[in-house]
């Protein structure tokens, strides 16, 4: 009954423990469409944007969501002009913008006098960090996923299955993209304090690997992958407060061990 007590006293318990369910459910929605489409590089492309807006906020002392917001939607934006024509394939654009980003807020952080503090805190996530107006923005950007993948589910799908075709059937699959691009971009940005920027790419993959193969429909495979993101990363957080560990990592080793017991058990089976 320790957890339950403490939840009931300390505010920034609940806050995490809310911040933890509504990341799970972002994550887990976009997901399917990452693994599906083959985008897994992006989520660790634009988590290492985000130090760079990060540490541009804190050196320059402006609101960190808004440069986070605004490094991600910067980087989803470059990656999409590079590779619109094809003359550079995305990975290739991801590759060479990730170390660019992350060099800037190495290098930015070097000038801030909580240099290790604040590192330590974006790269790995810190619940502490999590905040009310962070849980109303998480509930914005759940609000925006669901918006964008009921209302373009049919584009999104066929985008999915196949894009030249899709394009030949006049889906404007470049608005398509980029509008994936933002989508993702937002929900990496609503998750940063969480996951932090080197376990991100866990959240945005697992969850859709586990439900592909799984699926026969987009709706089918966002569902299972929500679903195994939230049970997950649940008994992620509690392991984490009981034992007293990141909640970030211990969280993505409950979604990696998740993964791998139900991959083992469906080839037995």
């Amino acid at each position: 009954m320790t957890f339950i007590t403490d939840l009931m006293n300390y505010e920034f318990l609940r806050n995490a423990l809310i911040a933890n369910a509504l990341v799970s459910f972002v994550t887990g929605m976009v997901s399917p469409v990452i693994v599906y489409k083959r985008l897994e590089f992006i989520g660790d492309g634009l988590a290492h944007a985000i130090f760079a807006g990060v540490a541009f906020a804190v050196i320059f002392n402006f609101n960190v969501l808004l440069g986070s917001v605004l490094a991600t939607l910067f980087f989803a934006y470059l990656v999409y002009v590079l590779s619109k024509d094809s003359k550079i394939a995305e990975s290739t654009a991801i590759g060479m913008l990730l170390p660019v980003f992350m060099s800037i807020g190495v290098i930015l952080f070097s000038k801030s006098p909580r240099y290790t503090v604040d590192v330590t805190s974006y790269l790995f996530g810190n619940i502490l960090l999590i905040s009310k107006h962070d849980i109303y923005f998480m509930v914005f950007v759940l609000a925006l996923t669901i918006a964008v993948l009921s209302l373009k589910h049919y584009e999104i799908s066929y985008w999915l299955a196949d894009e030249t075709m899709a394009k030949f059937y006049g889906i404007k699959t470049h608005i398509i993209r980029l509008l994936v691009l933002v989508l993702v971009s937002t929900v990496v940005v609503s998750a940063l304090k969480l996951a932090g920027v080197i376990v991100m790419g866990a959240f945005l993959v697992l969850p859709g690997a586990f439900s592909k193969g799984r699926s026969k429909s987009l709706l089918s495979a966002i569902v299972q992958s929500l679903v195994f993101n939230f049970v997950f990363s649940f008994f992620g957080f509690l392991t984490a407060y009981y034992f007293d560990l990141p909640p970030g990592p211990t969280i993505v080793l409950f979604l990696f061990a998740g993964f791998i017991g139900s991959t083992l058990f469906t080839r037995k089976k």
